[in-house]
């Protein structure tokens, strides 16, 4: 594995989400015990496994892929309200 430094403004947002997702998975995994009823903490417990999956994700793609053009979207080249 490579690690690629080229986009680096694009490839920290990247990182920033991933371990967003993953600090709200965590939290959704913690705070399960705590839920009203047995349903409610399933739920709980399952959605912060899928955001801690989908930290996990997004942070090693920012930083593994070497091409992010179609991974993570830029924003236009020119305004949209200009013509």
């Amino acid at each position: 594995m490579r690690i690629h430094t080229t986009d680096l403004g694009t490839r920290l947002a990247g990182s920033a989400l991933g371990l967003g997702f993953a600090a709200v998975g965590a939290f959704a995994i913690l705070v399960s015990p705590d839920a009203p009823d047995a349903s409610t903490g399933d739920r709980s417990l399952w959605l912060g496994v899928t955001f801690l999956i989908a930290g996990a994700c997004a942070f090693s793609l920012s930083w593994l892929l070497a091409d992010l053009s179609n991974v993570w979207c830029r924003p236009p080249r020119r305004s949209l309200w200009r013509k």
